[in-house]
């Protein structure tokens, strides 16, 4: 086992956008950060990188063995890969939807599952990064809207479930960040360009998680002006409705 005395930081899709930024930010405090991707990271993203498939349970499983074996603990665990789609239900493929669940959503719970021994050593933190699609449906991203919804209960279930053994669950919504999103989604349709349209740092992202981390807590919405859209959203659905098949031009 390695003798690590600094705090151990997973962050799952360290080798660009989101997952980038917020390892380095932990690096950055002092953490130890294991990258697990499917290609290195920059060097000074990661003191660690181990090459996962995080959709192949196998490769999931060596991960979190070699995890114990080298490091013996985890504070935090960060499941930020993913993939987005723009597309409508009709429109994406079965293998396109499966693809995008098993990613952002089943990879994630089942990583979780397998490093709770370890974080439950150190009373650790697990992030989720859910979506502020979580809260505010999207026309021609109804997949992206399911998923992260998934996530973002399989947070606050899974909070419930293991604060008793002191382990803190923070899920993060993340609204417009400038990463190239859109450049790697699946689906046929790219998102049309809105008025108003603005994307927020990547790294000053990174910087509020581990503040609210540190502060265990409950969720965090990024931008925060996205939190009146959300209350929005919830209380003049017909509006929102309307607004989004004027912007995807839907019959």
């Amino acid at each position: 086992m390695n003798n690590v005395t600094s705090p151990v930081a997973v962050v799952t899709g360290a080798s660009s956008g989101l997952g980038r930024a917020v390892a380095r930010e932990f690096r950055r405090n002092g953490y130890t950060v294991i990258a697990l991707c499917r290609r290195a990271p920059e060097p000074e993203t990661a003191d660690r990188f181990l090459a996962v498939d995080l959709t192949d349970a196998e490769q999931r499983a060596r991960a979190a063995a070699t995890i114990e074996q080298e490091f013996g603990r985890v504070d935090v665990l960060v499941n930020n890969a993913g993939i987005g789609s723009y597309a409508t239900w009709e429109e994406l493929s079965e293998e396109e939807l499966r693809r995008e669940f098993e990613l952002d959503f089943f990879a994630p719970v089942e990583l979780t599952r397998l490093l709770l021994p370890s974080l439950e050593k150190v009373r650790g933190s697990i992030v989720n990064i859910s979506s502020v699609a979580a809260h505010v449906p999207v026309g021609c991203m109804g997949a992206y809207n399911a998923v992260k919804a998934a996530l973002r209960m399989y947070s606050l279930t899974l909070r419930m479930e293991v604060a008793g053994r002191g382990i803190h669950v923070l899920n993060v919504c993340p609204g417009r960040i400038d990463t190239g999103f859109s450049t790697r989604a699946l689906g046929g349709r790219r998102p049309p360009e809105t008025p108003g349209r603005t994307s927020s740092s990547a790294e000053v992202f990174a910087q509020k998680l581990f503040r609210a981390c540190r502060k265990h807590r409950r969720e965090l919405v990024y931008p925060g002006w996205y939190r009146p859209v959300i209350w929005f959203a919830r209380h003049f659905p017909g509006v929102v409705e309307r607004a989004n098949r004027r912007i995807w031009r839907l019959k």
